[in-house]
């Protein structure tokens, strides 16, 4: 589980990393697909943990409604109403 955890850790921050040359450089093509990878990568990770038995995907998922439904009142992202219809 360690070495899945660093790994994961890694991965969050190769996203961190995408998002802010998106930010400095701007989102052309390059920068959203390798941004895409990234996440990619993140999920491939989860789905390592939920197959340890670390995480519940099942859990991880029905915080995702929560988690729109709270941006929706603070941020001012379009669409969230749309996104959970969606889910």
């Amino acid at each position: 589980m360690n070495e899945t955890l660093i790994i994961l850790a890694e991965e969050c921050a190769e996203v961190q990393q995408q998002i802010s040359k998106i930010l400095r450089f701007g989102p052309d093509d390059d920068n959203i697909k390798n941004l895409e990878k990234e996440i990619g990568d993140v999920i491939a990770m989860l789905a390592i943990l939920g197959h340890q038995g670390v995480i519940n995907e099942d859990k991880v998922m029905r915080r995702v409604p929560s988690k729109l439904r709270k941006l929706k009142k603070y941020s001012h992202i379009k669409d969230l109403d749309v996104i959970i219809e969606n889910l």
